[in-house]
């Protein structure tokens, strides 16, 4: 399909709880919002910072016993993640929504197609408020983990840049407004998942094999043509 029915939505990174994972992306001039994020249920936590088009998550363990309980109960091994360089674990995951469809749903629309594509590789559609993933992937570490969000939470349901809140979640002192392009480097020599091999072809998400994990996102088309790398703290490599 020429124009593919999914869109990154937001990209997370397994981190440790410390304050150097945000300051190392705030001295390269990125914006953080200052709110914790807690999900009490899973565990974990988190802090955003936010584009005009996606966000970024840095997520680490607040509660390591009840991140266990839930990687049982939902197999979902975010552990495994965190500690990717002892398990070979990708410590990223890609939040995709569906673009938004103004016409009606008919047989040809993407709204059908997306619908018909998840049902191919796995996945359910997503309810109001339900997450959807692809089986494989869910349970290949080692590459992305990926899933689909519901329209009702999708950042585009809420981000308003004409209100001044909005506006400063999304004014980067670095200058860059919205992301262009994804890479994802993993370390493995598996084959990809259909689901991650599909996102792959469309070009939502590239990937590729190396030595170690990284997270290339270019902004703006790159039209700067500057790079700000953020490891060793973060396996981010900002372009743009």
């Amino acid at each position: 399909m020429d124009d593919f029915f999914l869109e990154v939505d937001h990209i997370f990174v397994c981190t440790t709880k410390d304050a150097e994972s945000i300051s190392v992306l705030q001295k390269l001039g990125l914006h953080c919002s200052n709110q914790v994020v807690q999900h009490f249920k899973q565990g974990t936590a988190s802090k955003i910072i936010f584009f005009e088009n996606t966000y970024l998550e840095l997520i680490w363990i607040e509660d390591k016993h009840l991140v266990e309980q839930q990687s049982v109960h939902t197999g979902v091994h975010t552990l495994s993640r965190l500690h990717g360089q002892h398990t070979k674990a990708s410590p990223f995951g890609v939040g995709l929504r569906r673009k938004f469809n103004h016409g009606s749903l008919v047989s040809h629309s993407p709204l059908y197609l997306s619908e018909e594509w998840m049902r191919c590789l796995g996945w359910a559609t997503p309810t109001q408020m339900s997450i959807s993933f692809a089986a494989e992937n869910l349970v290949n570490q080692e590459e992305p983990f990926c899933f689909m969000i519901p329209d009702s939470i999708a950042l585009t349901a809420w981000l308003d840049p004409s209100l001044t809140a909005h506006q400063k979640l999304i004014s980067h002192p670095l200058g860059v407004k919205k992301l262009t392009s994804v890479k994802i480097t993993i370390n493995s020599d598996k084959h990809l998942t259909d689901a991650m091999s599909l996102l792959s072809t469309h070009s939502a998400v590239a990937i590729e094999q190396g030595e170690s994990p990284l997270l290339e996102l270019t902004f703006d088309e790159g039209i700067r043509e500057k790079n700000l790398d953020a490891r060793p703290i973060l396996p981010i490599l900002l372009k743009y």
